[in-house]
């Protein structure tokens, strides 16, 4: 996208974000007050909170919202009558008020307007071999297995098939209470301190059997478990890239919206200064105008 249409674009929403009030809505919608010529529907309700809150205790939600409404509308009506929108401390709160919301919205265009260019893999691979040293184990990880059986004869049935060579999946599938979540937890390295951390005796087991090594059978409540652990990383080595190829994808983009970001406010301001918009003073003598020159930010 070219400056020019970028400017188009950020323009145009930025003038739908200003003028536009909430005026109609789908006919399905439910009104839940009416103050003036201000409605309030549901979907503003549910536009204004989080799910989780709403889906906890709607009706709770739903009169404690529509209350607070109402009363913000009371109270501005009332502001409005005796005068106080007219007051100069008022009217500048107003004012600065609404150039934060100007400002956060052109900030969400301008992430919109990147957000059609997301990092790709290869450059988030790219990124990662030329940082590698950057990115260190901060303690051991481990990929093991946790069989959990619902029976003693399962869970030594299961150890021995192992013993046996006989696959995980294969195992998983015959013994476990929840095979794809022993499957799951087996494909995928762990913080030592993380591994099997809500069962002490099998994080303890992790910590001190061998690569291969298969822990004796526990029984931990109603369940009857053990670990095999598979392969382990020492702290200060290396993670591999797909352990941290979510988090650097999400650096990069974040950093591509921030470099755009200073973009187009750089453009922002030579724009004014080229129209004459502009002034800045010198600070130390505020009444002499002095030049702008292109390095002022």
């Amino acid at each position: 996208m070219t400056n020019t249409s970028r400017y188009f674009f950020i323009t145009a929403l930025l003038i739908v974000l200003a003028s536009c009030e909430r005026q109609a809505t789908s006919d399905d919608d439910i009104v839940l007050a009416v103050v003036d010529d201000r409605v309030l529907f549901l979907t503003d309700l549910k536009n204004s909170i989080s799910p989780e809150l709403y889906i906890k205790d709607s009706l709770k939600v739903i009169e404690q919202y529509r209350s607070n409404w109402i009363t913000r509308q009371l109270k501005a009506r009332e502001a409005q009558r005796l005068g106080l929108d007219r007051n100069p401390e008022v009217r500048r709160r107003v004012q600065k008020a609404e150039e934060t919301i100007l400002a956060d919205a052109y900030n969400e265009a301008v992430a919109l307007d990147i957000s059609g260019d997301p990092v790709n893999r290869a450059e988030a691979q790219s990124f990662y071999e030329n940082n590698k040293d950057k990115f260190l184990l901060a303690e051991r990880h481990v990929r093991y297995r946790h069989m959990m059986a619902s029976t003693l004869n399962d869970a030594q049935n299961a150890r021995n098939a192992l013993q046996r060579g006989q696959t995980w999946r294969e195992v998983v599938e015959q013994y476990a209470v929840n095979p794809q979540q022993a499957y799951r937890i087996s494909q995928q390295y762990w913080p030592i301190s993380s591994a099997a951390r809500e069962l002490n005796v099998l994080n303890n087991f992790l910590q001190n059997i061998g690569i291969s090594e298969i822990s004796p059978v526990q029984r931990i409540g109603d369940h009857f478990h053990f670990v095999q652990l598979m392969e382990s990383r020492d702290a200060g080595e290396h993670p591999q890239m797909e352990w941290v190829i979510d988090q650097i994808t999400e650096w990069l983009i974040l950093d591509k919206k921030r470099k755009h970001l200073q973009s187009m406010e750089q453009n922002l301001f030579l724009r004014a200064q080229a129209n004459n918009e502009l002034r800045i003073y010198d600070v130390r003598v505020p009444e002499q105008e002095i030049e702008i020159i292109s390095d002022s930010l």
